[in-house]
């Protein structure tokens, strides 16, 4: 058992369990909303420039999908070896996406981020959740670092 499950209190775990769960749910909820935004082919694009910043861009929504959930269920569990991985998993889907809009803005002399407004849920997926990712790595990065201190 690590230092982590030791010091969690039992609300505290199931609080990073519902957490998960939301971000999970919620992530494959807009993908299953917008699925022509999400799964497509991106060696359908003449560009290469272009096939690999969609190619990033799946890296970056699936793994954003996936990973934060799972890290912050196995830490509810008492496993906190994949909370360093948080920051890259929150910051991979938002960076593509802007790296996305500037490939696009070179190409076609507009910029396409008018979607925040169109479709407003994506203020949330690209640029709150992915936030609120990274201050929770922050929390649990400094909350790791007093448990490791204390024990010494």
């Amino acid at each position: 058992m690590t230092d982590t499950a030791k010091h969690a209190r039992p609300n505290f775990r199931s609080s990073f369990i519902a957490l998960s769960a939301f971000l999970v749910a919620l992530y494959w909820l807009v993908v299953a909303t917008y699925p022509e935004f999400f799964i497509f082919n991106p060696f359908d694009e003449t560009s290469l420039i272009r096939q690999v910043t969609l190619v990033i861009s799946l890296a970056g929504w699936l793994i954003i999908a996936i990973v934060p959930g799972l890290a912050l269920f196995l830490y509810a569990a008492g496993n906190s070896r994949l909370i360093p991985l948080l920051p890259f998993s929150a910051l991979l889907w938002p960076i593509s996406v802007v790296l996305n809009q500037v490939v696009l803005y070179a190409r076609d002399g507009v910029w396409y981020f008018d979607y925040l407004i169109n479709s407003p849920v994506f203020i949330a997926t690209d640029i709150l959740l992915p936030a609120l990712l990274i201050f929770l790595w922050q929390d649990l990065r400094d909350r790791e670092g007093k448990h490791a201190l204390a024990e010494q």
